[in-house]
């Protein structure tokens, strides 16, 4: 039987244990504290050996910030099958949550998860397990609980998982013997929905910069992702789970900002023209007119093109706008669009292209498309795959106004 839960919260608990004596006296020794102790976890026996577990429990209607978690459950399979391939047979009543940590943040052989963190939602509350490997020997049994867990459940999500923890994992099953495919599970990592609605709206798209600015729960004395492999280290030379207890409150954090990002963005898609920044409207209405949902997206384009915008992020709407009008058949409308751009930008490279491509194939006006490719041509920042495209398409067309002549190296250039 797992140990009830205690009913002060682990930070708490942590804070007591570190005070400042009320004198302003210097801060006395701290006893060395067992991280079973600390988290009240349960240790598990089992065939392949034992590891240390924890669980908690919150309401299902708990908030993480603004966000109720349990709304995740509205992530419709309709949305899914959009957001990837394998996401259309995720069961997202069963769905885990996963997040882990680590003694090394590059991957490879060598590293290890000794910290796996599990959340599902259940009819009666939110789940949350922490399965911790105090020592190597550990790691055996740690796995093979994962994998029970995890087997038949309705996929993963999780956040740079596809490149980082799920890979991690397969391959300490594989060191270890352990036969469990764990990529073949569906499974939703937010990164990419995250960067693509929210990116231009943030200075960045890290997880506790989401959870702040998206979902409105800053953490507080946090310990950096970065500390955290040399917290365990230390914890293996001293014994000392003073530090870990920590890492697991980071862990529990990011487990529950997981479970919000999802129920934020089940809410952002059933309802997308709700009220929201411009550079908002920009991400969302990009991702909407990429996943097919043309009207709402060029709704959303239009919408953040009537508010303030950078320079950039103006450019950026105008050209997804532009690329919606012209698969829809309205070409002039789409190069009435380019032709803004061009005013501010006459070298910007997307712009010019498309106008390029307009101009040679609708309109026949090889001589501005020429000059547009070739002013484009003169910036320095080009990357070698556009300018040999480009260079193809001035040659071409100086082709063409020549009659099929040679060509000659220098023609079509600004002088």
């Amino acid at each position: 039987m797992l140990r009830r839960e205690a009913n002060m919260d682990l930070r708490q608990r942590l804070a007591q244990l570190d005070h400042v004596g009320s004198l302003g006296t210097a801060r006395p020794r701290r006893a060395v504290q067992s991280l079973e102790a600390l988290l009240e976890g349960q240790e598990v026996e089992g065939g392949s050996g034992r590891f240390l577990l924890c669980r908690r429990r919150f309401p299902r209607d708990h908030h993480h910030g603004a966000v109720r978690l349990d709304q995740a459950l509205a992530l419709s399979a309709r949305w899914l099958s959009r957001l990837g391939r394998d996401l259309e047979q995720m069961d997202f009543e069963r769905v885990v949550f996963l997040d882990t940590e680590t003694t090394g943040l590059s991957g490879g052989t060598g590293t290890y998860a000794f910290l796996v963190g599990l959340a599902w939602i259940e009819p009666d509350g939110i789940c949350l397990e922490q399965l911790f490997m105090r020592e190597h020997a550990e790691e055996s049994a740690m796995l093979a609980y994962l994998a029970d867990r995890l087997r038949g459940c309705g996929g993963l999500v999780t956040f740079n998982g596809k490149t980082f923890d799920v890979p991690l994992l397969a391959t300490r099953f594989l060191m270890k013997r352990q036969r469990f495919d764990l990529e073949a599970l569906p499974h939703l990592d937010l990164l990419h929905p995250s960067r693509r609605i929210w990116s231009l709206a943030l200075p960045d798209c890290r997880l506790e910069t989401l959870e702040t600015r998206v979902l409105g729960a800053p953490r507080a004395a946090d310990i950096p992702g970065r500390e955290i492999p040399e917290a365990y280290f230390r914890y293996l030379n001293t014994g000392d789970g003073w530090e870990l207890a920590r890492v697991a409150e980071h862990n529990q954090r990011d487990l529950l900002a997981l479970i919000g990002l999802v129920s934020r963005l089940a809410r952002t898609l059933q309802a997308p023209l709700e009220a929201r920044q411009p550079e908002e409207d920009l991400g969302l209405g990009r991702m909407l007119a990429c996943l097919g949902e043309t009207e709402a997206g060029g709704r959303l384009l239009t919408r953040a093109l009537e508010a303030p915008l950078p320079v950039e992020s103006r450019f950026r709407a105008l050209l997804h706008l532009a690329d919606l009008r012209r698969r829809a058949g309205d070409r002039q409308g789409a190069a009435a669009l380019l032709e803004q751009v061009l005013c501010e930008d006459p070298a910007h490279a997307v712009a010019a292209e498309e106008m390029a491509k307009h101009l040679e194939h609708r309109t026949g006006d090889l001589p501005r498309a020429l000059a547009l490719v070739a002013g484009v041509l003169e910036r320095p920042d080009l990357t070698p795959a556009r300018r040999a495209a480009l260079e193809h398409r001035r040659q071409r067309l100086v082709r063409r106004l020549e009659g099929g002549t040679k060509v000659h190296p220098d023609l079509g250039r600004r002088p």
